[in-house]
């Protein structure tokens, strides 16, 4: 058949019309040839490029007319009848029915679209150009045919039909992807914007999809949800919702738009978590007790999806590891109550191991989540700072700082047992330091506990020392640890002075001879170190020891005039050789203090003193000899007679041979009167310090706001001194008030500050 006359609409359209059908897909239809193809496309061009040139064509103002309308008129009439005219078979669906159409016709109205190009180019661009809206290019016109004709008179059903293969997909049941596929995404493409045509418009997908899809899902999974909890447990349930979350996320990849995601999520979290929040409340504290941290990890990932819901759960968390922290202690304290004591040991590895436990649960269970990460560090500050055995006595100070800083004692000093110190390590000290409240009791508990370390030589590593005090520097600051690096530094100069005083000996043979071998001083500035200088007034010093201690005065004066030397005999040690055993056996090695040393020196003139002697030779008070006579009749090297009391005709006779498996033995101990009173310098020391530390903290806020209401300044002042230890209020007013009395303040309200100086 040859192309009809270009300028005859008629037999043009009579012409193009049954390809039409074979390019849309017409029933039983075999597709288009190419040739036919070809010949369609030069009839419609001839026809638009006829109409486009005729001299009848021009319009007013003498602008070429464009042919185009008359065909376009055509083509808008034959589609609307195709569309109505398509039929569905009797063995299919209408959502069948609706995709296998919808497909074909979608790719025919590309092949249209083709074929009308020239009229796409020209006429229709130039009539929207002109501001009709009601033109558009030959696909859009196909697709608003459908839309028309073919999908809103039967939308409900198919939004019915859809729904119902959804569902049946939910219950296990074979469904046709494809067309679900299909389907969904034709509402998309259907939402034409007739005004902007490159304008995405979601319209038609949401109205006529996403909302009955929301709420038929929201429907089904809240009568499921119910039906579930009802017949299984919590564990179950959160094995069943992690499956039904990962289906719905699957089907939305697969079949949705990413504009329903948020609402489908929305109902999701509402039907499946939020309205089932206190069944699974009720269960976490269960599977905390049983340690399901696998079970726990899915509670989380669940109320995740709400983290308004994840409060009550951290709350819970936090009060559990509480009361865990809090049962561990007891039944420790019930251990150590039975052997009269509490290991320092024995309390941080407690503390360590309940941290642990819940760190571990943190890491697995919760993903660190921050919300859990502070629950913990709450939960560890109040049973690690408040417990039976940190406060025996509710109004009390902690002793967890003081406990701390013996664990770090044990740890660094040298022990004969290596199995002591094998399960101890820096990172748990720094674990439970960062959880102290009273940082500054720790620091000072620690650095009298070094002091006696390092003047003692009994550190088992310098490496040790050092790591851990770089560590509290790095946790704090350097004022923090300032003190403990000048004790260092004086040791340093110690070793130093070891090595002049040799030499200035080994220059003099009389004095070399008369002084004490491998004597080591210390020489250590005062306001550093934490010993407190007793003056023991009437305190003989043993004759063999006074060349040492005039030489050392001696050269020190020389070398540091004007400075002044007190010497702390409580803290000096010696080790003495004692011919006490059995002939042809090496002679012991009795490790002792200096004021022992002085009881014991006497008995080389003769074997048997009285109390009264040796009080006279000594100089010693009553509490010190008393002690000191008891520890070596207790270990065997004195006998006592009268035994039962000791008065000051008591005789005290050393033993003619000593009994001892060790050849070195230490008789150094710390007499109870000692101990209490280094206890009460240390707590005297830290009241001290903390008034200090208050009173400058008020100054520096004053000095900075010159005038500031009372409230506020206890506010600032409780906020700065938080990361050294908890200020109580009375406290601050006391400090305070020394200011004002200091003129460093007045009071110019009932309640508000002016600074003065």
């Amino acid at each position: 058949m040859s192309l009809p006359k270009a300028e005859d609409l008629t037999a043009t359209w009579v012409y193009v019309e049954p390809g039409l059908g074979h390019i849309l897909g017409s029933e039983n239809d075999q597709g288009v040839t190419s040739q036919m193809y070809m010949n369609i496309y030069t009839a419609i061009y001839n026809y638009c490029v006829n109409k486009s040139r005729s001299s009848s064509s021009t319009s007013v103002n003498g602008n070429k007319f464009l042919g185009g309308a008359e065909i376009y008129q055509r083509l808008k009439e034959y589609l609307c009848g195709y569309v109505l005219g398509l039929k569905r078979r009797d063995d299919e669906t209408f959502l069948e029915f609706y995709v296998r159409r919808w497909v074909r016709f979608s790719i025919g109205a590309g092949y249209l679209n083709n074929i009308f190009d020239y009229m796409n180019r020209y006429w229709v661009n130039k009539e929207r150009t002109d501001g009709r809206r009601d033109v558009y290019d030959v696909n859009t016109l196909c697709t608003l045919t459908w839309r028309d004709y073919m999908f809103t008179p039967h939308v409900d059903t198919l939004v019915s039909e859809l729904l119902a293969q959804i569902d049946a997909q939910r219950n296990n049941e074979i469904v046709n992807a494809y067309n679900l596929s299909i389907a969904i995404k034709s509402f998309v493409t259907l939402g034409i914007d007739t005004q902007d045509l490159k304008k995405p418009n979601l319209s038609i997908y949401v109205v006529n999809f996403e909302q009955p899809f929301v709420a038929e899902t929201a429907k089904f999974y809240a009568d499921e949800s119910a039906r579930y909890l009802a017949a299984h447990s919590v564990v179950d349930y959160l094995t069943k919702c992690e499956t039904r979350l990962n289906e719905e996320a699957t089907r939305a990849n697969t079949y949705l738009h990413e504009h329903t995601k948020k609402p489908l999520t929305e109902a999701l979290n509402k039907t499946l978590v939020e309205a089932h929040t206190a069944a699974m409340y009720s269960e976490f504290a269960r599977l905390l007790e049983q340690t399901e941290t696998e079970h726990i990890f899915k509670m989380y990932k669940l109320l995740n999806r709400i983290p308004a819901t994840l409060d009550p759960l951290a709350v819970t968390y936090q009060v559990y590891v509480q009361l865990e922290g809090l049962k561990a202690l007891e039944a420790l304290k019930a251990a150590d109550d039975e052997a009269k004591g509490v290991n320092p040991k024995n309390y941080v590895k407690t503390l360590i191991t309940v941290y642990d436990r819940f760190v571990r649960i943190l890491d697995s269970a919760f993903n660190n989540d921050a919300k859990f990460d502070k629950a913990l560090d709450d939960a560890c500050h109040a049973y690690i700072n408040s417990n039976p055995i940190a406060l025996p006595k509710p109004k009390g100070t902690s002793r967890t700082p003081e406990l701390l800083a013996k664990y770090c004692d044990m740890f660094l000093k040298k022990s004969s047992k290596e199995s002591e110190t094998a399960d101890m390590s820096v990172d748990d000290i720094m674990v439970i330091f960062k959880f102290i409240n009273d940082k500054d009791a720790f620091e000072t508990h620690y650095r009298r506990l070094l002091a006696k370390r390092l003047i003692h030589n009994t550190s088992s590593s310098n490496d040790h020392e050092e790591l851990i005090i770089q560590k509290l520097q790095d946790e704090n600051s350097t004022e923090y640890t300032s003190k403990m690096s000048k004790m260092f530094q004086d040791v340093q100069q110690s070793t130093e002075l070891k090595l002049s005083f040799r030499e200035a000996v080994e220059k003099d043979p009389a004095v070399q001879r008369a002084v004490v071998p491998d004597f080591t001083p210390y020489v250590l500035a005062e306001t550093m170190w934490p010993f407190t200088h007793t003056k023991y007034e009437t305190f003989k010093l043993p004759a063999a020891l006074q060349p040492t201690y005039d030489k050392l005065q001696e050269m020190y004066q020389a070398k540091h005039q004007g400075r002044q030397l007190k010497w702390l005999w409580n803290l000096c040690r010696v080790e003495l050789k004692a011919n006490l055993s059995k002939p042809g056996k090496p002679p012991f090695i009795f490790s002792m203090h200096l004021l022992q040393m002085a009881v014991l020196f006497p008995f080389n003139e003769r074997e048997t003193y009285t109390f009264a002697e040796l009080q006279a030779a000594t100089g010693l008070d009553l509490d010190h000899l008393e002690g000191y006579l008891a520890a070596f009749v207790k270990h065997r090297l004195l006998a006592q007679s009268p035994a039962a009391t000791m008065g000051p005709e008591t005789a005290f006779t050393v033993v003619k041979e000593y009994k001892s498996k060790k050849l070195k033995v230490n008789f150094a101990t710390t007499l109870k009167t000692e101990a209490k009173q280094e206890s009460d310098d240390a707590q005297k020391e830290i009241d001290e310090d903390r008034k200090i530390f208050l009173q400058a903290c008020i100054v520096r806020i004053m000095k900075a706001r010159k005038t500031s209401k009372h409230g506020a300044l206890i506010n600032e002042v409780i906020h700065q001194s938080h990361a050294r230890f908890h200020a109580a209020i009375s406290d601050i007013k006391k400090c305070i008030d020394v200011l004002i009395e200091k003129q460093y303040l007045r009071r110019v309200a009932a309640d508000e500050y002016e600074y003065m100086a």
